[in-house]
């Protein structure tokens, strides 16, 4: 793999949902480029944010804007990403209680040494907010896929399965 090369953004390939969306305040608030809007639940927590791809995608890194100086008891102070095939069989990626007040870009790297994590349903889930807030906000969401070079790689070293029984199964959830 190639140091410092770009990760790809893959955030609009998917599909978005929210527990529960203050009006005014969507989900597509997520992904506008734009760290002065942002996503706010409305209702009882824990709140989740979920985003369903059409196929199973790489995954290298997820990354959320959080912000306490403009959120204050609205920013959450724990995370846990899940991920799976479909949302009966998620299971708990990472869980993060933050030591200190989260200002700016908070990155969680989903790889491991057997490569990008593979998902079709990613769940970020937030359980509890700083001062006991009951809504929570989110101001920015990134998903990311592996460098270019890491999937050239793995699609000219995997195993050569090209039968339509194996591809039946590829997309199933």
């Amino acid at each position: 793999m190639v140091a410092n090369q770009p990760l790809p953004d893959i955030t609009t390939a998917g599909i978005w949902s929210a527990s529960s969306t203050k009006y005014g305040f969507g989900i597509t608030n997520l992904y506008d480029n734009n760290t002065e809007t942002f996503w706010q639940s409305d209702g009882k927590q824990p709140h989740s944010i979920s985003v369903q791809f059409p196929t199973r995608q790489h995954i290298h890194s997820l990354s959320l804007y959080l912000d306490i100086d403009k959120d204050e008891s609205y920013t959450p102070c724990k995370i846990c990403i899940l991920s799976g095939t479909s949302q009966r069989d998620m299971q708990l990626l990472q869980e993060s209680d933050f030591a200190s007040e989260p200002r700016g870009w908070i990155d969680f790297t989903l790889s491991d040494v057997d490569g990008p994590l593979m998902a079709h349903y990613l769940r970020i889930e937030l359980p509890s907010n700083y001062e006991n807030g009951r809504d929570a906000r989110v101001r920015q969401i990134r998903i990311l896929g592996p460098p270019a070079s890491e999937q050239q790689f793995r699609a000219n070293y995997t195993l050569p399965y090209t039968s339509p029984d194996f591809f039946m199964f590829d997309t199933i959830r």
